[in-house]
């Protein structure tokens, strides 16, 4: 923060104390550190606005967003702890309570001050305020991702169903099994060659998500992704050395062998560029991937979208369906959803939602008022008027933006402030919003309602990153990569699978489920 905002914000806040305390009133001030783009003016005027609103003095704490813990961890350490403050790392939660720095929300505060809060978290991310909990008590609101409710998408070649005589998307993992050995062994691209496969790498995640696991995670670039942790016989237990794995594994290891998958699966689908894009899909190599996101694969008109008039129009192509029409006008392809498995298990990756905490300051446990003012301005971010929470997240209506179509909630910024991205930050709007989990009703959202993709998603039981497990993920995954290769290749049986999961726990495995299990205990202790 440099020194014109420093005596602005001090200048501000004694102006205001002395303005109403010579009417005896003097305001309560809230101080708040929130994500900014930019620095916020003092009198920003979202801060004036709901500073009015609620009968406070907002306080913008101002904190260089690339630099936002290490900056928010020298002014905790000098006693200069922020009324309101989030986490732009979510596992730094514990550490915060652990300083004492971060306060207890108590849970009657929240029923009484932030209804609407509690119920779009428990409708829309149930078990996602019991994260924010350290040994039964709420510390850290949770900021969700609400466009992570969507699981990834099954993604079929229809036309090449329709020429190996199948018109049902498979729903159970023997349907699937089926289609991919006619996808491999009927020719169905017509060209008279043995040159088509089932699947690739990516297709990987429908076969495991039929056991109910996510063990085969990689994030865009191809580098050992997020660690997946689910329940075990009540043990955390991660989620690529889970017993079911084995059963998978010995499926692909027979699909392999058969030619049914692409033996180049282990260089992955994409082959550069754009990191959505799957080439092996794209080139007619296989019918079937999970690659991307479901609004990738959106084909022209398949929903309508809002024009800047607010009129309807056919919505334009995803990134791969771009790809395909490109090739062939006439190629048609089918989301399916997710697979049921032989143990009645159904499921598929899903990212995780959780983004961060939102924190009181300690001070604050002994200020129920302030806290009180605080939960409200929170609730306001959660009022069922669509229209009142956009104006909290980025100002005043047909000033900064307007509204193009109520139903969908589809709005546009107003000119210059469409180019302007730093604005919300210095009118105050990015400190006083929170990210919570309204069910989306743009056009494409609903389009994946329609496909039913935000259920059967598999949630990943811890979603932050833990200190011990982050030391050794990278070597645990690699030994993972190995071993999973291995087997599916026939270079190993499936048997191997068991000494794999010993040579993980000696490798930092054992370490890394002693965190996992230790930060469970700590979020769900009563």
């Amino acid at each position: 923060m440099n020194g014109a905002f420093k005596k602005g914000i001090a200048a501000a806040a004694i102006l205001a104390c002395v303005s109403f305390a010579a009417f005896g009133q003097a305001k309560m001030q809230v101080t708040l550190a929130n994500y900014q783009i930019e620095p916020t003016d003092p009198d920003g005027e979202s801060l004036v606005t709901y500073g009015a609103k609620f009968g406070v003095l907002f306080v913008p704490v101002n904190i260089d967003n690339n630099k936002y813990h290490e900056i928010l961890n020298l002014k905790l350490a000098a006693g200069e702890v922020p009324d309101f403050f989030y986490l732009k790392e979510a596992d730094k939660l514990n550490n915060y309570v652990k300083q004492g720095v971060a306060a207890k929300i108590p849970m009657d505060m929240l029923k009484k001050y932030a209804p609407n809060l509690l119920k779009v978290l428990a409708d829309n991310a149930p078990g996602y305020l019991d994260m924010g909990k350290v040994k039964g008590s709420l510390y850290g609101i949770p900021a969700v991702n609400a466009t992570n409710a969507f699981h990834i998408p099954l993604v079929y070649r229809t036309d090449w169903m329709k020429k190996v005589g199948v018109t049902k998307m498979p729903t159970t993992l023997t349907e699937f099994e089926s289609l991919m050995y006619k996808f491999a062994r009927n020719d169905p691209d017509g060209n008279g060659k043995n040159d088509t496969y089932g699947l690739s790498q990516d297709g990987l995640n429908a076969v495991f998500g039929a056991f109910g696991l996510v063990p085969f995670d990689h994030n865009s670039k191809g580098a050992a992704g997020t660690d997946y942790w689910l329940l075990k016989d009540g043990k955390v237990v991660n989620a690529s050395i889970h017993p079911d794995v084995k059963k998978a594994l010995a499926l692909m290891t027979k699909w392999y062998k058969d030619g049914v998958l692409d033996p180049e699966f282990i260089t992955g689908e994409n082959q550069g560029g754009y990191w959505a894009l799957s080439h092996a899909f794209i080139k007619g190599r296989i019918g079937f991937t999970t690659r991307a996101n479901y609004y990738h694969w959106a084909m022209p008109g398949v929903y309508n979208d809002i024009a800047e008039d607010g009129s309807k129009t056919p919505c334009q192509p995803g990134a791969n369906a771009k790809e395909l029409i490109a090739i062939d006008p006439k190629i048609t392809i089918g989301l399916g959803p997710s697979l049921m498995g032989p143990d009645g298990k159904q499921g598929i990756k899903k990212y995780n939602m959780l983004m961060n905490f939102y924190c009181f300051g300690k001070q604050v446990e002994k200020d129920p008022a302030k806290m009180a003012k605080i939960l409200a301005f929170m609730e306001e971010n959660a009022n069922p008027d669509f229209l009142v929470r956009n104006a909290i997240k980025n100002g005043t209506r047909d000033k900064y933006w307007k509204l193009l179509d109520l139903e969908t909630e589809t709005t546009t910024f107003i000119p210059p402030y469409d180019k302007d991205t730093g604005y919300v930050s210095r009118i105050g709007a990015t400190l006083l919003r929170a990210e919570l989990p309204f069910p989306m009703k743009s056009p494409s959202n609903m389009w994946a309602y329609s496909l039913g993709y935000d259920k059967l998603g598999i949630d990943n039981l811890i979603q932050v990153g833990l200190p011990v497990a982050t030391k050794y993920k990278a070597d645990l995954m690699k030994l993972r990569d190995e071993a999973y290769l291995q087997i599916i290749t026939g270079a190993k049986p499936p048997a191997y699978f068991d000494e794999y999961v010993k040579a993980y726990l000696a490798a930092g495995g054992t370490e890394a489920q002693k965190d996992a299990q230790a930060y469970y205990d700590e979020m769900s202790a009563k």
